[in-house]
């Protein structure tokens, strides 16, 4: 390795129930980011290993993954029970990073339930440990109160939105200089760009996961998009929605489609590789991500900043606080409310093309992922003694 070359550990300590993927689709058949924040790493010269979770084996495999080695490790423990994410345990782990003694431990996802364990584990090896938040769930203050000693021994925690920053400065005490906002994943803007123009016609997209209905304030819901644009359509907008994506929910979504006399006007295209995407992004008016947020935060989320990166702006949820905001709008789940604000949107097309100019430059100037690893690269050294 060159001169300067670090040791790092990546840990993604969830399995993938809730996607129903396995460990050989993880490493070679979809994107993810933990994949891409690792590799960017190591063609920097770095010696990188990630760690996973996974349901689907019995015991630990190690496989090579372009410039890097994916460990992924069984489940032997679901704790607390009943829970569809976020429970999964193997005390292996403490173990392995032991024996692959890294320069510094970066952890995704600090609301994960082995965090608690985990992060005294890392310290007690004195290493240097960034943890970093990719979402949360309706115990948030619960497991913040008892992770709380975990969260103070990290040196940096990486935040992607301004709402998590400020609980962790001012309701948890924790010292500002050591939360840091940052892009919970990045973009790679040669490949997300503006490359095709607007459909004449409003061109609506959902790019993700297709989970079974839920609540839209944890994770993405796209069932609450069809009545919405069953409204737009009764109301003499010429809507039509694609969406992109996989996932357990794919077949109810897709009955309720028919079910709302909305066939020809959904287009289901399924898993689709990154390269057919900016083509999709681009010609699209609008990118919905249905679920709750506080503002279009570019620092949150692949499809998201994905979509800006295309000049195409974002709708997401928020039924308390509904309007315009700089990257695109927040709207009602409710279809009765959010059909008008979203007509009112569509009306103005010259608006929605001024926020989605704003997104493409503030995306390539702050969310490319050259641009993240270079500061993880400064970050990381800077901790390493």
């Amino acid at each position: 390795m060159m001169n300067g070359a670090m040791k790092i550990v990546y840990l993604l300590l969830h399995d993938f129930r809730f996607a129903s993927l396995r460990v050989e689709d993880f490493a070679f058949k979809r994107f993810h980011f933990s994949k891409e924040y690792a590799k960017r790493m190591a063609q920097l010269g770095h010696d990188v290993k990630l760690y996973i979770m996974a349901d689907d084996i019995a015991r630990k495999q190690v496989v090579e993954v372009e410039e890097m080695e994916v460990k992924a490790f069984n489940v032997s423990l679901q704790f607390p029970p009943m829970m569809r994410f976020g429970n999964a345990h193997n005390l292996g782990v403490l173990g392995e990073i032991e024996r692959d003694s890294p320069d510094v431990v970066h952890l995704h996802n600090y609301y994960l339930w082995n965090f608690l364990y985990t992060a005294p584990w890392v310290k007690r090896l004195k290493l240097p440990l960034v943890a970093q938040f990719h979402g949360t769930d309706p115990i948030r203050r619960v497991k913040a109160s008892i992770f709380y000693p975990s969260l103070r021994l990290c040196d940096r925690l990486l935040v992607p939105i301004r709402s998590e920053e400020d609980f962790l400065i001012r309701s948890m005490r924790i010292p500002a200089n050591r939360v840091w906002r940052f892009p919970s994943t990045g973009v790679n803007t040669q490949l997300f760009h503006r490359t095709a123009t607007k459909e004449e016609d409003p061109l609506l997209l959902y790019v993700g996961r297709i989970p079974e209905p839920s609540s839209y304030r944890w994770e993405k819901a796209p069932q609450y998009l069809l009545p919405i644009l069953r409204a737009l359509r009764k109301n003499g907008v010429r809507a039509r929605l694609m969406v992109v994506g996989d996932g357990p929910g794919l077949p109810s979504l897709s009955r309720d489609a028919e079910r709302l006399g909305l066939r020809d006007s959904v287009l289901f295209l399924g898993q689709l590789d990154n390269e057919r995407l900016p083509e999709l992004y681009s010609r699209s008016w609008v990118t919905f991500v249905p679920m709750h947020m506080e503002d279009i935060e570019p620092f949150w989320g692949g499809t998201l900043q994905e979509s800006l990166a295309c000049g195409t702006p974002v709708i997401a949820f928020n039924a308390e606080s509904p309007g315009f905001r700089k990257f695109g709008l927040l709207v009602s789940p409710r279809a009765e409310s959010a059909f008008k604000l979203i007509e009112t949107a569509l009306a103005n097309p010259a608006r929605l093309v001024s926020a989605g100019d704003e997104g493409l430059e503030f995306i390539k100037e702050n969310c490319d992922w050259n641009t993240l690893a270079q500061r993880l690269n400064s970050l990381y050294s800077s901790l390493v003694k």
